[in-house]
């Protein structure tokens, strides 16, 4: 039986960043590749030294620093509004809202989707209160009525409106992106595509079917912190060995593989089998590993009664569980698939706040968004999307359950599984964070260069679009 003890280091093949010693996950998929090839996707790895440099506490605590993030970044990049199968008929309407800008995204005529900002432009009310199936939009207030595609209907009143030109008065409207059944919606009637931003955040996503996935689960609570302190609990996995020592044996922490694909995109990858740096326990054979691996919760999913024979890991052997149970579930041929996609975590974002993980097992995603104009709330949302059984109409997608302040996630636990536990261990930590940045004032805050690479990233990001928000026209016309 293989231990990760067995597995070859190869030094040629690490990175100038990563220092620790022991076996990366490079070494893993050479063993992986003894059973299964290793995809092109799953072996890609890319990381660029971004410094070491401290940041500041204001960062977090700051509202001059929170209203540039708005203005220049909320308002300037693509977010992540709804899913196509929420809006699936003509006129089906779904309300997103972000920093007190709402947005109505609706499905038109022709099947495509338009969004347009959910304001009245006579004298202001929010136009809609809730979603659903429209032939219009119709203000309470007075009655002032836009069709579905934004136009605006003039009504018996008009005569005493010579300063509306009917044909000028159309709902405002905002940039609208589709890919793998998600709608993105961008403020900013300039920006760049979302392909070019994404890229190659769809390539990864296509490898791993997102065409053919359904909302499973979705659950959201509001979070005392800043919207970046609850968002950085999930870019790293340095935090794992203390605060989740639970699958400390068997999953890395600032020894897992972190990738900067691009500006915009970057990836950790939550591997199986190796432990992580913290863990100061004694080594475990396969077996022990594998009781763990099914106590506490993995992608591969409950024993699918194989036998584990003397010359495979317990990666292999997950595998091999997690690629019979979702054959077996959803009808579709999975034997040529790698054995990382079942057993590995493969977790983009989306700058600023969307993230998605790469698996064909169950999906996760997040969405971090302040709470209207609050500096230090933050609503976190888990998404979990799960692959549609080959030609059948899939479940209609999950509604969002809305956690109360004092709720743990473990009551969704019927819809979460596992990650319910996860997440409360993972909470245990944010509110204290935000009140310990709010004692540091100005003083720094510390990445590591390599595990703590993506929340560096981030904040990286943040000051270009501040920098180049905050050019002057002038300027910026050169």
């Amino acid at each position: 039986m293989a231990t990760y003890a067995d597995i070859e280091v190869r030094p040629g093949k690490r990175l100038e960043t990563e220092r620790w010693d022991g076996p990366t996950y490079q070494d893993v998929l050479d063993t992986d590749d003894r059973f299964q090839h290793t995809s092109s996707i799953v072996r890609e790895h890319r990381v660029v030294d971004l410094g070491t440099e401290p940041v500041s506490a204001k960062r977090y605590t700051d509202p001059a620093f929170f209203a540039k993030e708005v203005e220049h970044v909320f308002l300037k990049t693509w977010q992540y509004a709804c899913r196509e199968e929420e809006i699936p008929e003509t006129g089906d309407t779904y309300l997103f809202d972000l920093v007190q800008r709402p947005l109505l995204v609706v499905r038109q005529r022709d099947g495509s989707v338009r969004a347009f900002e959910n304001i009245c432009l006579h004298r202001g009310r929010k136009l809609v209160d809730h979603g659903g199936c429209r032939t219009n939009f119709w203000c309470p207030y007075h009655g002032f009525t836009w069709n579905i595609d934004g136009s605006f209907e003039p009504g018996p009143v008009a005569w005493d409106f010579p300063s509306i030109e009917p044909e000028k008065f159309g709902l405002k409207e905002v940039q609208v992106a589709r890919w793998g059944g998600f709608v993105f919606v961008n403020y900013d009637p300039h920006c760049a595509p979302f392909e070019d931003v994404a890229a190659p955040l769809p390539r990864h996503m296509d490898y791993w079917m997102i065409d053919d996935v359904y909302k499973a689960a979705h659950v959201g609570k509001v979070l005392n912190a800043n919207w970046k302190v609850v968002q950085e609990a999930f870019l790293e996995n340095h935090h794992v060995g203390v605060t989740h020592p639970q699958v400390s044996p068997y999953t890395p922490d600032a020894n897992a593989q972190y990738d900067i694909l691009s500006d915009h995109v970057t990836r950790a990858v939550s591997y199986h089998g190796i432990p992580g740096l913290l863990y100061d326990g004694p080594p475990l054979s396969p077996a022990e590993i594998l009781d763990l691996a099914m106590k506490n919760g993995n992608k591969a999913g409950k024993p699918a009664g194989l036998e584990f024979g003397p010359e495979m890991t317990e990666r292999h052997f997950l595998a091999m569980t997690g690629r019979k149970n979702l054959s077996e579930r959803t009808g579709r041929d999975l034997s040529n698939r790698c054995d990382a996609d079942f057993t590995d975590g493969f977790s983009h974002d989306l700058f600023p706040n969307f993230h998605i993980w790469g698996s064909l097992a169950t999906k996760i995603s997040y969405r971090f968004r302040p709470v209207g104009l609050d500096h230090e709330k933050c609503l976190m949302e888990v998404f979990l999307y799960k692959l549609a059984p080959l030609n059948e109409a899939p479940p209609p997608p999950a509604e969002l359950r809305m956690l109360e302040p004092d709720e743990p996630w473990s009551v969704a636990t019927d819809v979460l599984g596992y990650l319910s536990g996860v997440y409360d261990q993972d909470e245990s930590n944010i509110p204290f964070v935000q009140e310990g940045l709010r004692a540091l004032g100005e003083g720094p805050v510390h990445f590591g260069r390599y595990s703590e690479i993506r929340c560096r990233n981030l904040h990286r990001m943040i000051d270009r679009y501040i920098a180049q928000g905050e050019v002057p026209a002038s300027v910026a016309a050169g």
